[in-house]
């Protein structure tokens, strides 16, 4: 990993990095007199000249490396990889010194280079964090480096000020956020560890767009503390905690301990209708309770189709016997010779009764004879 300032004093720079304390040794250099500290410092500011318009003249770069690549870190190992790091940040055409440091437990290195070029040019510091950050990451796949896992390697006990407040924030956001479920739950196991939660809006609207967490009087955007602690990344996995929870929660009801999920749910459904066996995350298929239930099931579904046949034919049975009668010749009433009609006999007239001329037996009318 790279870390860039920039300042305006080749004097002071030069001097850090060439203390003796550090253990500092001059591994390359380019365009400078190197004869000692002040000879380097004496060819940096007469390049300067070129453009006594220029206040921020000095760049520095902390070149480091992990603990874990000590044994291939040679000094020409490093000279390798510091100019090629040089090369493709285009810091080209101008002076700069790569010093190696020996007072860390981890290799590093510090490059001190000119803003103002051998041609009078301002090397161009656009997007350069940005820019590092990708090429440190490049190179470290290049050359088969330890790609070191953030800040859980940081010597806690070298931090000092607002350095060591934002790595115990930092510590107990990992130890937290895992076991909250929502922002309450943060906000409330935060407050005991002595860190305080409170949200910034956009604009004059109520719409949350970051977190700040304050501790000991110091106050850090959750993105400060580290990217993966901004307000949008905690509340996905305040989410995701919470849906996991629920799951569990739903899991334990149907009485098949923890092992028991809806994966093996669906495929034992899925055995119910067809399929055998099944083996899955190491949870062998029982035939007993299921084939039990199977073989009920196949009955009852025997018995619907034989209610469903009887239905059938019944209808079946009706829907013939509607279609005969329609399709039948009606039948005409006979007529006697004589004008009687039907089956009537006048044999079996009561006194008050009479047959007309359509056949037909009707009640004779008081006052009137036929």
């Amino acid at each position: 990993m790279a870390k860039i300032t920039k300042g305006h004093s080749f004097g002071g720079a030069v001097r850090y990095v060439m203390q003796d304390k550090k253990e500092a040794k001059l591994l390359d250099s380019r365009g400078v007199l190197a004869n000692d500290k002040q000879s380097i410092i004496n060819s940096f500011r007469l390049q300067c000249q070129l453009r006594p318009d220029v206040k921020v003249m000095v760049g520095h770069i902390s070149l480091d490396f992990s603990v874990e690549d000590v044994d291939k870190m040679s000094d020409d190992f490093m000279v390798k990889v510091a100019q090629d790091y040089l090369q493709r940040m285009n810091i080209l055409n101008t002076q700069f010194i790569i010093a190696r440091h020996y007072d860390r437990e981890h290799p590093h290195c510090h490059i001190i280079f000119n803003r103002i070029g051998n041609n009078g040019k301002m090397i161009s510091d656009r997007n350069d964090r940005v820019r590092s950050a990708k090429i440190c990451r490049s190179l470290t796949e290049k050359y088969h480096l330890h790609l070191a896992n953030g800040k859980d390697h940081v010597h806690r006990d070298r931090l000092r000020g607002a350095d060591a407040v934002k790595y115990r924030i930092y510590d107990a956001l990992e130890a937290t956020v895992p076991r909250c479920r929502n922002w309450d739950e943060l906000r409330t196991s935060l407050a005991k560890q002595g860190i305080t939660v409170s949200f910034t809006c956009r604009g004059t609207t109520t719409a949350i767009q970051g977190v700040v967490f304050e501790k000991e009087g110091l106050r850090f955007n959750g993105s400060k503390v580290d990217r993966k602690y901004s307000y949008s990344k905690i509340s996905t996995v305040l989410r995701q905690n919470e849906m996991h929870q629920r799951r569990e929660t739903v899991n334990g009801s149907f009485g098949h301990g923890d092992s028991y999920d809806y994966e093996i749910q669906s495929q034992r459904k899925n055995t119910l209708s067809g399929q055998t066996s099944f083996e899955n995350d190491g949870h062998p298929y029982d035939p007993e309770p299921f084939d039990s239930f199977h073989s009920g099931a196949s009955v009852a579904s025997d018995l619907l189709t034989d209610v469903a046949s009887g239905v059938t034919n019944a209808a079946g049975t009706i829907a013939s016997g509607i279609a005969n009668a329609m399709m039948a010749t009606p039948t005409e009433p006979s007529v006697s010779p004589g004008g009687g009609g039907g089956n009537s006999n006048s044999d079996d007239l009561a006194d008050d009764e009479y047959i007309d001329e359509y056949g037909v037996r009707r009640k004779k009318q008081r006052g009137m004879h036929r």
